[in-house]
């Protein structure tokens, strides 16, 4: 690897160690009491070095949701691209999405706040994320459909309105879970009943 390469890989890092750090200050404290010093000390750099990296609370914050949310969407694609059934593999790639970028979020405190900013300062960057996702899922159903491994036969919908519908309901999920536990047994069900509506007549 050549040095650029290197001073990359190294920058990557660190800012990745930031993130890592200030994901658990933000959990812990909330957004606004959290202070760019909190999350220096708790990255183990100093305060001057942070603001090298990122020009205030609100950059680090939207930098820390791309973050999230890329490293949710690949392990995600990961999980829908294995073997197995298609119903499967779509739903274990939607719990490990929420499991990686919403469920940290909803374990702390101060969730309702941190995704009440979320949706203030990242909303543009979570659109844009989430629209990648939704293609890879919409993709996923029309093979499938392809493969007469559904069929869309039996629904007004297409494969993209679909997944805009699902994550329509899984949103309003969030809202009514009282726990992480019962988050997942909801967007478990909540996706069973959709995938039924596709499954095709001769499926068991």
């Amino acid at each position: 690897m050549n040095k650029p390469l290197i001073a990359t890989a190294k920058h990557q890092a660190k800012r990745d160690a930031v993130y890592d750090a200030a994901s658990v200050v933000f959990a812990q404290y909330g957004f606004r009491r959290t202070t760019m010093n909190d999350i220096a000390k708790s990255a183990g750099i100093s305060r001057p070095a942070l603001y090298l990296m990122f020009e205030n609370k609100e950059d680090l914050f939207q930098g820390l949701a791309a973050h999230r949310l890329d490293q949710a969407i690949d392990s995600a694609l990961s999980m829908l691209q294995g073997n197995g059934k298609i119903a499967d593999r779509f739903l274990e790639s939607l719990l490990v999405f929420e499991q990686i970028f919403y469920e940290p979020i909803a374990d702390s405190p101060h969730g309702t706040e941190l995704m009440d900013i979320s949706l203030s300062l990242a909303s543009e960057i979570m659109t844009k994320k989430l629209a990648r996702f939704h293609a890879a899922l919409t993709k996923s159903l029309s093979e499938a459909e392809a493969r007469g491994q559904i069929t869309f036969a039996r629904t007004p919908m297409k494969p993209r309105a679909f997944v805009e519908l699902l994550f329509t309901a899984l949103n309003g999920v969030k809202k009514r879970a009282l726990n992480t536990a019962e988050f997942r047994k909801l967007v478990r069900q909540l996706t069973e009943i959709f995938l039924l509506s596709i499954a095709p007549e001769h499926s068991d």
